[in-house]
């Protein structure tokens, strides 16, 4: 398992960059602006489904390296907010990444694990959410000197409404992508289903 959790074949990387620009584009184009910096949108979509099909590593590298680095760029705030509100905000979406095998293996198996899979989703995509708030909160106190309290409350405004909104959105696609990773597995998730097999 843990050489295809480090594995990039062509067909992950295709998957993983088509996702990566349309997380690019719903955060250019399908956001609701949120003071100087923040907005609430639901770019981290698909970069929460590259975590449930590629696990933790690739979505630490979508999310903090790919994505993190381009809309950086894009946003135009300075390549120095970059470790802390790009890098660490986004990627530790792989947190999530942490609990896509289980995720894979038990989902509709029976119903105390179906449960528990949306538990797991649940707390991955809150746990994301916390590191990005207290991320960006640190980033605003350091870089913008906002008090500590300004910066929690500027952050807590946008943050946790689009980490809850992203929760919402992949509680309903749970069973798309569970099935897709069936059909049609990445090298993690066919790692994963060959091990349900010889369970």
């Amino acid at each position: 398992m843990k050489k295809v959790l480090f594995d990039f074949k062509v067909a992950d990387i295709v998957e993983i960059a088509i996702l990566c620009s349309l997380a690019i584009v719903l955060d250019t184009f399908v956001k609701i602006p949120l003071g100087p910096s923040g907005s609430i949108n639901l770019s981290m979509v698909p970069i929460l489904v590259i975590a449930l099909r590629h696990g933790w590593f690739k979505t630490l590298f979508a999310g903090g390296l790919v994505y993190g680095l381009i809309t950086c760029l894009l946003d135009g705030y300075g390549i120095i907010t970059y470790p802390l509100d790009y890098f660490l905000g986004f990627g530790s979406t792989a947190v999530l990444g942490l609990f896509t095998e289980y995720i894979n293996k038990n989902y509709k198996t029976n119903a105390k694990n179906t449960i528990i899979c949306f538990v797991f989703l649940t707390v991955g995509i809150l746990s994301w959410g916390t590191i990005r708030f207290f991320a960006s909160s640190l980033s605003s106190v350091i870089l913008y000197e906002y008090t500590w309290e300004a910066a929690f409350t500027y952050n807590l405004g946008y943050v946790y409404i689009s980490c809850i909104a992203d929760l919402v959105v992949l509680i309903g696609l749970l069973p798309l992508i569970t099935r897709l990773s069936k059909i049609y597995p990445t090298t993690f998730t066919k790692e994963i289903n060959k091990s349900k097999i010889e369970e």
